[in-house]
């Protein structure tokens, strides 16, 4: 059994099949007035055509051409037009001699896309039982029996069936949130107007909405409670009213002292060297946050020069000379040093820090300054004389 339904708008009949409209959920467009509409609401059962039997082979005394029944037209089979006009009667088939078989009827063209007529339909050489043919309203559902032009056609079919898909799929949606847009916003807002849906091609009778899926409606604020700036694409929500501005403002400033504040302390030393005049600044500042004010360290800016290390002339002691330079246009703290005694193999035998206090030097080195140190060092402990004899030594400047 086929399913009809007629357009409530026209008043046109359409063949429609079960599977169409569970995709489409019941809805279809009528192709002569490209009315939407619900299909199930008008939905009948309609029996299919039977195909007439074939005509039989005469016996040997001949029988007439008019006792035998014409075959069905097939072309009632394959049709998607509306049925606005009735069909046209097939033409009568010649009658035969006796004694020969009837010759295959010849069938009118049927014309499924302008200017692209169908191929004649072969006759079966032999009866066989009929079989019934079920109407189909898709194009590339009825073009599937063909054996000519069934590639084609099918893709000329799916792709007209997909743009009328789409266009009505995006109708479908604009109507959607303009309904919606309207409900929430009440009469008195302008909403953007629904435009007409656009007809579908002349080939296609009727094409299926699908259903689309809608995007909630965005909250709408009440007046007067939230302020909104639209920057380019994204939406920042700021409190409105003098109170909160203000406390803005005031938090933006607390923020930006603080900021600087964290800045002195990180970068005291630096400062206070460049700077000398905000030495009490920095001063009263690392009083408040429990920190050091010391001299600026930069070990790459200290070298050693003219470094000697020999054994005195009398006795058993060494004596150490050394020059410190600070190459930095401001002043450093002084470094600590370390001498390491090295033996023929320049390994370290004996190894000695000495602190600015241990060689008599101020806490500060001053810019483009040196610092000139003679130390007497004597090797003391039960273990010296197992000590290897001293063959160099080895002098580097660093903070500890």
């Amino acid at each position: 059994m086929s399913l009809v339904t007629r357009c409530p708008s026209c008043a046109t009949t359409f063949k429609v099949v079960r599977d169409q409209l569970r995709i489409s959920d019941g809805w279809v467009r009528c192709g002569r007035c490209s009315n939407v509409f619900d299909a199930t609401l008008d939905l009948q059962e309609s029996p299919d055509a039977t195909p007439a039997t074939p005509a039989s082979m005469p016996d040997e005394g001949g029988v007439s051409a008019s006792e035998t029944d014409p075959p069905a037209d097939p072309a009632r089979a394959l049709e998607t037009e509306p049925k606005s006009e009735p069909d046209p009667d097939p033409e009568p088939e010649p009658e035969p001699v006796n004694g020969t078989p009837l010759a295959p009827p010849v069938w009118p063209d049927i014309g499924v896309v302008a200017d692209e007529p169908w191929p004649n339909a072969p006759a079966p050489a032999e009866p066989a039982e009929p079989k019934p043919v079920l109407a189909q309203a898709s194009l590339a559902s009825s073009v599937e029996a063909l054996d000519g032009f069934s590639a084609v056609v099918e893709q000329a079919a799916d792709a007209q069936l997909q743009k009328a898909l789409r266009r009505a799929r995006i109708e479908a949606v604009r109507d959607a949130r303009a309904r919606r847009a309207a409900q929430l916003t009440g009469p008195a807002s302008s909403g953007p107007h629904p435009r007409a849906p656009a007809p579908p091609p002349a080939e296609m009778p009727f094409v299926m909405a699908e259903s689309a899926v809608e995007r909630p409606p965005e909250p709408v604020a009440p007046p007067g409670a939230l302020l909104v700036t639209a920057a380019g694409k994204g939406r920042r929500w700021w409190p409105s009213g003098k109170p909160a501005s203000r406390a803005l403002w005031i938090a933006a400033v607390a923020l930006a002292l603080l900021l600087v504040v964290q800045l002195l302390r990180h970068e005291r030393d630096t400062i206070a060297a460049r700077q000398p005049s905000l030495r009490p600044v920095l001063s009263a500042l690392c009083a408040a946050t429990a920190c050091e004010l010391s001299a600026l360290r930069r070990i790459g800016d200290i070298t050693i020069d003219g470094a000697a290390f020999a054994r005195e002339k009398t006795g058993d002691g060494y004596r150490l000379n050394f020059t410190l330079r600070n190459a930095a246009a401001v002043p450093l703290a002084m470094p600590a040093v370390e001498l390491s005694l090295l033996d023929t193999q320049e390994r370290p035998v004996v190894r000695r820090v000495l602190t600015p206090t241990d060689f008599g030097a101020p806490a500060v080195l001053p810019a483009r300054a040196e610092r000139t140190v003679t130390l007497p060092l004597v090797l003391t402990g039960p273990e010296t004389a197992a000590l290897p004899p001293v063959a160099g030594y080895r002098v580097v400047a660093f903070y500890p």
